[in-house]
């Protein structure tokens, strides 16, 4: 959500707010799976509509107890006083937003990691099935379980690293997602390409283990660079911006890359001819092995956008303190 990381921001402290990042992205994986789980279970039970209310009734519980939670003032982790700032976003905030090398790099980095995880969550099942030749059921319930599982494990485990490493460098955060993502590259190529099933699942767990592990990182980088009264409006943007660029635009790209290259003209051209030798063939009139190859080129994209924001981060760390007027950075003195 939008409010949610710059509320956690408001409340916690630079030199807690990796942890804490991490343990409230960590209710992602873990609440799509017991959506998977309790929707499937009370949805052969008594129908569909029945599993919308029952899933549909924590969020409800959610908003009633964060009515009971006061507001701490923008900034208050960090000693921010000028409550006679307005909050409210202005357009000179987006603008100061774009201006800000890390928020940029970062945030198109998260771009291109929701890109590939947005191919896997729509087409995954797709792949497995007509490629892979498995059910449907077969491929959604292992989708659903590798997803949950990864996201769970990525989180947690990049938490405690990215405070690990943050003691050695103030650019752990970007530094350790751009590895992340270029290490997953070999991972999802294996995943795409590796025939057996098994071996299949097993290297797309480790691929999504890798990018899960950017969330906490990456949103707390967002929280660190951005002043408190711009929190809400940077989460917005960022959000907005890697939705729109990420996991609603690679389901539409796999989609028309995977029709173009079962065209009979490009399946005997020279791309053709490549993709056939490593393996990625027509199957039943697309080519969704070669469409889902797409990811690579944008996986090593965001490795690169991740390392090049690195670059900026503890000067655009400081620009944000001294804008929210707080107190020292966690870290100072590292680089």
């Amino acid at each position: 959500g939008v409010m949610a990381p710059a509320l956690l921001a408001d409340l916690f402290a630079p030199e807690h707010r990796g942890r804490v990042m991490g343990v409230y992205y960590l209710a992602l994986p873990l609440g799509g799976a017991l959506g998977y789980v309790l929707g499937g279970w009370v949805g052969d039970r008594w129908g569909w509509p029945a599993a919308f209310w029952v899933v549909g009734l924590p969020g409800l519980l959610a908003a009633v107890g964060g009515l009971l939670i006061d507001d701490p003032g923008r900034g208050a982790s960090e000693g921010y006083h000028h409550a006679g700032k307005p909050d409210r976003p202005r357009l000179t905030d987006y603008r100061d937003l774009f201006r800000t090398p890390t928020f940029v790099f970062n945030t198109a980095g998260m771009a291109t990691v929701t890109f590939a995880t947005g191919a896997y969550a729509v087409w995954g099942s797709t792949f497995y099935q007509t490629v892979r030749g498995m059910t449907s059921t077969l491929a959604g319930r292992w989708i659903g379980i590798l997803t949950a599982a990864a996201g769970l494990l990525g989180i947690a485990v990049a938490t405690w690293l990215a405070d690990f490493l943050l003691r050695f460098t103030r650019r752990a955060y970007l530094l350790m997602a751009g590895a992340a993502a270029v290490i997953a590259i070999p991972f999802s190529m294996s995943a795409i390409l590796d025939p057996e099933r098994v071996s299949s699942f097993a290297m797309l767990f480790v691929a999504m283990v890798l990018l899960a592990s950017v969330l906490g990182p990456c949103n707390t980088v967002t929280a660190n660079v951005v002043p408190p009264n711009q929190r809400a409006a940077g989460f917005a943007l960022c959000i907005f911006l890697m939705h729109l660029f990420g996991d609603i635009s690679s389901p539409i790209l796999i989609g028309v890359l995977s029709e173009l290259l079962a065209i009979p003209r490009i399946v005997r051209s020279p791309i053709g001819g490549f993709l056939d030798a490593i393996g990625a063939r027509p199957v039943g009139g697309t080519n969704l092995t070669a469409g889902m190859l797409s990811v690579i080129p944008v996986m090593l994209l965001g490795g690169l956008l991740f390392f090049r924001g690195s670059r900026h981060l503890i000067r655009d760390e400081e620009r944000a303190r001294k804008l929210g007027g707080g107190g020292a950075t966690v870290g100072a003195g590292m680089h």
